[in-house]
């Protein structure tokens, strides 16, 4: 555990004091290299683009992908996979703003449900639940609360959570976002947004969760959910250890992943 803080660190220690030619370089590889894998994965994490390989993203957003399609299924992931690419270049463009979290988040959103998802940028106006591993229906918090509940998170954010790690903070925002559930669709993919968002701001590298990631992943929010309130305290967020764990080694394999790449 001492040796991975200590490496991250070291890293986070690297990025601040790159120059404005390094500083370039690096945002271009998360943005170029990171970016792709991440937006193939987190959509295939949520179920969508399932028909798109890791080179058909790759082609997507090298515009050399053949875009003349018929099929409304295919026109939906080439989408799908455009807008989330955007939401993650949005948050390069923001780095330096001093912008309300709760801004942020809705227009994550709005940019990743860009002429698919109704509403988009917009708060919930349907209930919507899930059915979790154990067969248990998990209902997330009702339309009429949410604009009550994001305002909690968003004084947690700038007063307590300002006392954790950058990668506790990260991951709160992360599970908050998901316990909240405060847009009809999208939800899974703007907390992943969101949590690189808070890391890459703190200077430490973004992290990429592997499709083949999925149920550790899912089991990890699971067991930090098993006592959650999700009608009357969603933002009660249980222990997150394995998950900071998880997410900081992560965030460590991006950064030797970019050395290997500069290195190549």
């Amino acid at each position: 555990m001492l040796d991975r803080i200590f490496d991250l660190a070291k890293i986070q220690n690297k990025i601040t004091n790159f120059n404005d030619n390094l500083k370039k370089q690096y945002y271009d590889y998360l943005i170029n290299e990171f970016g792709t894998l991440f937006t193939f994965h987190s959509n295939r994490i949520e179920g969508t683009n399932m028909t798109l390989t890791l080179n058909d993203t790759r082609q997507i957003l090298n515009n050399t992908y053949n875009l003349d399609i018929k099929d409304k299924h295919k026109k939906r992931e080439i989408n799908e996979t455009i807008n989330h690419q955007n939401a993650f270049k949005y948050i390069f463009d923001i780095l330096n703003k001093d912008l309300d979290i709760i801004e942020v988040i809705k227009n994550i959103h709005f940019i990743i449900g860009k002429d698919i998802i109704i509403n988009a940028g917009e708060y919930k106006i349907k209930e919507n639940y899930l059915i979790n591993s154990n067969g248990k229906e998990i209902n997330f918090t009702k339309p009429s609360l949410v604009s009550k509940r994001m305002e909690e998170l968003k004084q947690k954010y700038e007063n307590d959570w300002q006392n954790l790690t950058v990668f506790e903070r990260a991951i709160k925002l992360h599970m908050a976002i998901v316990n909240i559930h405060p847009f009809s669709d999208g939800n899974g993919r703007v907390a992943r947004l969101i949590m690189n968002y808070e890391l890459i701001k703190n200077n430490y590298p973004p992290v990429n969760i592997n499709e083949s990631q999925k149920l550790s992943y899912y089991a990890i929010i699971e067991e930090i959910n098993i006592d959650t309130d999700y009608q009357n305290n969603p933002l009660e967020i249980g222990d997150i250890k394995l998950f900071n764990e998880t997410i900081q080694q992560l965030s460590i394999m991006t950064f030797k992943n970019m050395q290997k790449y500069f290195s190549a």
